[in-house]
């Protein structure tokens, strides 16, 4: 374990983070994001690492995954194994979305949390962006040209650099692995067809009680597309196979709308550039879409009774 690695007793810390270490030893456990977030800011406190989160996931490949790995790792192209993450992770996550978007000849496959009040959010970021490059290049065979980060950069970045290959990106617009597009239609060397169709029949039944509701599923689509402008009910309708109004349908009996959704999302991704980078506010603004600085400082307003700019330095402004 890196703790122990690093010369601190790994059950003190998890304890200190009111955590049972006992969980950690079955795979099958899972953690709620706020015990995820207590465990890597005791990790992180112990260490005086500020790359902890990295470190663990740069560790882990689609094996980590169990099933849901097993079938990225039988899928007949790249973009099929990651598009089997994407569906997949919202029965098992409800709180960060892995997502894949194309903009020209450029594939960007990013991670977001949107679960709020959750400690260390930019460790849990660092893991996931490492776990997902092990896995592209254990599927592709190749590495990403590029890694962007919205977290500001750590004190040390040559972890990174050795691992990579160069620095990520630190203060982006996103976290999300850059590749070109024209890799999506790469086969996955080793794939076994017959072994990925029964892997297919057991996700599905595994899944089958567990279905997210049209909200749920809503908000972890809207806060990848804020980000490529493509918010829009139709966009969102059209990726949950459902026409327009039987989405606002269904909203309206699960007690909330498109729009209240789609500003929620908004306000989320907002406060993460603004908390997570150094942008300019007008950079943020345009970064999320908007035709000027003051419309956005009107939409902020609102939805956080004070300024971008006066909330990003507010102290009590402490996670996302």
């Amino acid at each position: 374990m890196i703790l122990d690695e690093m010369g601190k007793e790994a059950a003190a810390v998890i304890a200190r983070a009111g955590i049972n270490p006992d969980v950690l030893r079955n795979p099958e456990n899972f953690l709620s994001f706020t015990e995820v977030g207590r465990l890597l800011q005791a990790c992180v406190t112990a260490t005086d690492c500020q790359h902890f989160g990295f470190l663990v996931g740069r560790r882990s490949t689609t094996a980590s995954l169990g099933l849901v790995g097993r079938l990225m790792r039988n899928a007949p192209t790249l973009g099929q194994a990651i598009r089997d993450i994407c569906v997949n992770q919202k029965y098992y996550v409800q709180g960060a979305v892995t997502y894949l978007a194309l903009q020209g000849e450029t594939a960007f496959w990013g991670y977001a949390v949107y679960f709020q009040g959750m400690q260390a959010r930019e460790q849990l970021v660092d893991g996931a962006t490492a776990v997902g490059v092990s896995m592209f290049r254990e599927l592709s065979g190749v590495s990403p040209d590029a890694v962007l980060s919205l977290r500001q950069p750590p004190r040390d970045v040559e972890p990174y650099r050795q691992f990579y290959g160069y620095v990520p990106q630190f203060g982006a617009e996103q976290n999300a692995i850059v590749f070109p597009a024209r890799l999506l239609a790469a086969p996955v060397q080793g794939a076994d067809r017959q072994l990925r169709r029964i892997l297919e029949a057991s996700v599905a039944k595994y899944w089958a009680a567990k279905k997210p509701s049209v909200s749920e599923q809503a908000i972890r689509l809207l806060r990848a597309a804020i980000i490529f402008d493509r918010a829009s009910l139709e966009e969102v309708a059209g990726d949950l196979g459902m026409q327009a109004r039987t989405v606002n349908r269904r909203l309206k009996e699960e007690g909330t709308t498109f729009r209240d959704l789609l500003n929620k999302a908004r306000f989320d991704v907002a406060r993460e550039m603004l908390m997570g980078t150094r942008m300019p506010v007008t950079d943020v603004a345009l970064a999320m879409g908007y035709a000027d600085a003051s419309t956005f400082n009107h939409a902020f307003q609102r939805w956080a009774g004070m300024a971008p700019s006066e909330w990003r330095g507010h102290p009590e402004v402490k996670q996302l």
